[in-house]
């Protein structure tokens, strides 16, 4: 898993995040777990996390071991901590090594992946 701290306010990053992902994917659902803390009379300081990926990309891993679909579409989660914003995910080669996965299509999506990261952190 991949930790960085984000060098923008949360909103900023959330943004970045989400435009970065419809240059390279698309985004399939997100959920806030901060609003539904809230729905249920608790509170979390502000946590997204965003679901995301490629199609091809996906379907050529499950192709080669279906079960990967339990760790697919990929995630980025954002959160805020202590005045600060970061940015968590697990790269697609960690879940590929998770399966036993070896595919090729692996190294462009931690490079996609990466791409999202580095431009926000």
């Amino acid at each position: 898993m991949i930790i960085k701290e984000c060098k923008f306010s949360f909103e900023e990053c959330e943004k970045m995040v989400k435009d970065k992902i419809k240059e390279i994917g698309e985004i399939f659902a997100e959920i806030d777990h901060s609003k539904n803390a809230e729905k249920v009379g608790l509170s979390l300081p502000k946590d997204k996390v965003i679901i995301f990926g490629n199609p091809r990309a996906g379907t050529l891993l499950m192709q080669e071991k279906i079960e990967v679909s339990l760790d697919l579409p990929l995630r980025i989660a954002i959160w805020e901590k202590d005045g600060k914003t970061f940015l968590g995910t697990k790269m697609p080669s960690e879940i590929a090594r998770e399966y036993g996965v070896k595919h090729d299509i692996v190294k462009k999506m931690d490079e996609a992946v990466n791409s999202i990261i580095n431009s926000i952190t």
